[in-house]
């Protein structure tokens, strides 16, 4: 997964998300809402040939809550990665 960052100015970030789908950045769009943004929105333009582009706006550093995000989402899906390898022994 390759990120580029599209445009950013003061209160809107957009990025490009390379070889990702909806599965992705629905959570990331969900979960950028617990971040405190005012938008977290997504568009795939065509799910077999482009790429989906995630705009953020809101004030504060939006590079940061992006990444607070991503982390909140690896805790949470390591913790359901372990609570299915404890069920499944």
């Amino acid at each position: 997964m390759e990120i580029s960052i599209l445009e950013e100015g003061k209160g809107k970030l957009e990025i490009e998300i390379e070889g990702e789908d909806h599965t992705l950045c629905n959570a990331l769009r969900n979960e950028l809402w617990n971040h405190n943004v005012d938008i977290a929105a997504y568009n795939i333009e065509h799910p077999l040939v482009s790429n989906p582009t995630l705009m953020v706006h809101g004030t504060g550093d939006l590079r940061k809550k992006l990444v607070s995000a991503s982390d909140s989402l690896r805790k949470m899906f390591k913790e359901i990665k372990d609570n299915f390898d404890k069920a499944a022994k």
